[in-house]
């Protein structure tokens, strides 16, 4: 093959619906048909928008790739053998980028053959199936089998790379204590002091704040102030609570916090003459047109992490930092009693305990400082006549 095409992922709009949606063109602009077909597929199952983007970039670095070396509808399991090799060169680098890789190529070639697209049995040959005791990760009470990616695509086992977290206690401080627009200053005080998700709080709605307790109108019976987290708010703005919905309290600051929100949030839109019919907790304010009052989105929160990084003087790679950070320091103790992992988990959502155990990053490190920083006992070797 002498013309290789290098294929991209593009954000459209559906002329027939009007949608937004994702979809794969290639360097010679022609639309490919069937990647785009299956980033819809994604969609109607209920995957987020950001997950259905990242994956069809996955599949587009492989077709990519194809295109240089064979057709991709003929495909073998050999191909993807030396494709998953190439990858350790590319910007997907380490285990959990390799496996996101091929768990996104194992997708569309599943959905590619279920509607009959491909002239190779490759699918069949990806996985295989394996048995997960009882107790086990995936085994639950009884054990089960499942298929799994037979072992030339799984990625090399390396140790994964502790959470990103503000470590540094001067640069926690500023943050905290780090003058920004209501609205901003609400949202940095909740992603820090609850943890929650970026698309959990994007996805909040007004009527989720139980800040002055529950009641019977409310359908609560709890009486501290507290939120729900849930997974089935009819969002405007495409976020996604990735978690299982939960209950979290919260501190008087923060409630404090909210209020002076609540106000500058009806002044603002008061004084534009918009009515704040938005059920969602964060909406655009400091903007201008006919985005001002609307949901705000991802990039927007992207862009407050970015300023406050500047301001700050650390680099916040993203919302999620805050989540790991609050995490790490209920773990550790820090500015606070250290917190059983169980009920780590449960604040943050994790379905299994194991996601929570990485907030233990550092503990084996520190056990042997520790130790060392000891003074031994003096040994006499032989004994003495």
């Amino acid at each position: 093959m002498t013309d290789r095409l290098q294929y991209s992922v593009v954000a459209a709009i559906d002329p027939a619906t009007a949608e937004h949606r994702f979809v794969v063109v290639g360097s010679d602009e022609v639309l490919h048909y069937e990647a785009s077909l299956w980033l819809v597929f994604l969609l109607a199952l209920g995957r987020s928008p950001n997950t259905a983007r990242e994956y069809g970039r996955r599949v587009a670095w492989f077709l990519s790739w194809c295109s240089g070396v064979v057709d991709w509808r003929g495909i073998t399991l050999s191909h993807l053998v030396m494709w998953r090799r190439a990858l350790a060169g590319r910007e997907a680098k380490g285990s959990a980028s390799v496996t996101i890789c091929m768990a996104a190529v194992r997708s569309f070639y599943e959905w590619c053959d279920g509607r009959g697209l491909l002239t190779t049995d490759v699918v069949s040959k990806m996985t295989q199936l394996k048995y997960f005791a009882p107790g086990t990760r995936g085994g639950g009470e009884r054990g089960v089998r499942r298929r799994v990616l037979v072992e030339e695509l799984r990625a090399d086992p390396v140790e994964p790379a502790p959470p990103r977290w503000i470590d540094d206690e001067t640069a926690r401080n500023r943050l905290a204590g780090l003058e920004l627009p209501t609205r901003d200053r609400f949202l940095v005080d909740l992603l820090s002091t609850t943890g929650i998700r970026v698309g959990e709080a994007l996805s909040l709605f007004t009527a989720d704040l139980h800040f002055g307790g529950g009641s019977r109108q409310l359908g609560c019976g709890l009486r501290d102030p507290h939120f729900h987290v849930r997974v089935d708010n009819p969002v405007e703005n495409e976020a996604r609570a990735k978690g299982g919905p939960r209950t979290l309290f919260v501190h008087r600051d923060l409630i404090e916090s909210y209020v002076d929100y609540v106000l500058e949030r009806r002044k603002i839109l008061s004084q534009a003459r918009i009515e704040d019919r938005c059920p969602h907790v964060f909406v655009n304010l400091y903007t201008e047109g006919r985005w001002l009052g609307r949901a705000a989105s991802y990039s927007t929160v992207k862009r407050l992490m970015d300023r406050c990084s500047k301001r700050i003087g650390y680099d916040i790679t993203g919302p999620h930092t805050l989540r790991h950070t609050f995490a790490t320091r209920l773990v550790r103790g820090l500015g606070c009693d250290p917190v059983p992992l169980d009920v780590v988990q449960a604040l943050l959502g994790h379905a299994v305990l194991t996601s929570t155990q990485v907030y233990t990053h550092d503990a084996e490190a520190a056990m042997k400082k520790a130790t060392i920083a000891m003074t031994a006992r003096s040994l006499t070797l032989g004994g003495t006549r």
